[in-house]
């Protein structure tokens, strides 16, 4: 009896927490043949974290090996759906030269006040490009490297509640997500 007892005060705490407290991190993955990268030793395929807090309405996350262009240095964020091709901008983050091994960028992006709670729908993506310095871009850029490529992702994931598969891009350990098996990859 003292065993169930004991297990109903756990759930109960448990459930007391719920899930405004619990956030969801998601893996950031990028491309790396893509402008700003020159095959160097050290150039890898950025990496990070990002997590949704519903009751700050705001992305947080982190990143590695990232590296911009010098003709855009400003880190660009966008909801994005693969099926649509369409982007919505949703702010400029910070942008940290040198993350490697243990140096990491970090973020936080408060959102418009349309997605609080979490209403992300059709977006199935949250991905950052690379701008021009003091712009405010309608549409992600593309590459210079790869001028068919656009739009050109730097870091992506999956929004929460989304179900978009990740697919291979070919090359390297690069993948995408897509719901839209015409969609190319974002590198």
């Amino acid at each position: 009896m003292r065993t169930i007892i004991a297990l109903l005060a756990t759930l109960a705490a448990i459930g007391a927490v719920g899930p405004a407290a619990a956030q969801e991190v998601r893996e950031l993955v990028g491309s790396w043949i893509i402008d700003g990268y020159t095959f160097q030793p050290g150039d890898r395929s950025p990496r990070g974290t990002i997590a949704y807090q519903a009751d700050a309405n705001l992305f947080t996350g982190t990143y590695v090996g990232l590296k911009l262009p010098a003709d855009r240095p400003e880190l660009h964020a966008w909801l994005y759906n693969t099926q649509t091709r369409k982007a919505l901008h949703i702010g400029k983050v910070g942008y940290k030269t040198g993350t490697v091994g243990k140096t990491k960028g970090e973020f936080r992006l408060s959102l418009p006040a349309a997605l609080k709670g979490g209403k992300f729908e059709p977006w199935e993506l949250v991905a950052f490009s690379a701008e021009a310095a003091g712009s405010t871009p309608k549409e992600p850029s593309g590459s210079k490297i790869q001028a068919n490529q656009k739009p050109a992702f730097y870091l992506y994931a999956a929004l929460p509640g989304a179900s978009v598969p990740p697919v291979y891009c070919g090359h390297g350990q690069d993948f995408t997500f897509t719901s839209n098996q015409d969609h190319t990859c974002f590198d």
